[in-house]
């Protein structure tokens, strides 16, 4: 299935970049070398982060501590 979503899409994400790299060197690499346009990387959650950390600086610094 993973094969025929990637034929299919337009683009393949990685939510992060070591999944990304991981994507790209072993797990696809075949479909990497023939359109690597296609592969890009998104890291998932930052936007949310970010809003925690503005409208809620206490619960994020307990997020972060613990």
């Amino acid at each position: 299935m993973a094969y025929l979503s990637i034929i299919g899409s337009h683009t393949v994400n990685g939510v992060a970049q070591i999944h990304s790299k991981l994507l790209r060197e072993y797990m696809f690499k075949d479909f990497y070398e023939l359109t690597p346009e296609k592969f890009q990387n998104k890291t998932n959650g930052v936007t949310f982060r970010r809003w925690l950390a503005l409208c809620n600086p206490d619960l994020f610094s307990l997020i972060v501590e613990c």
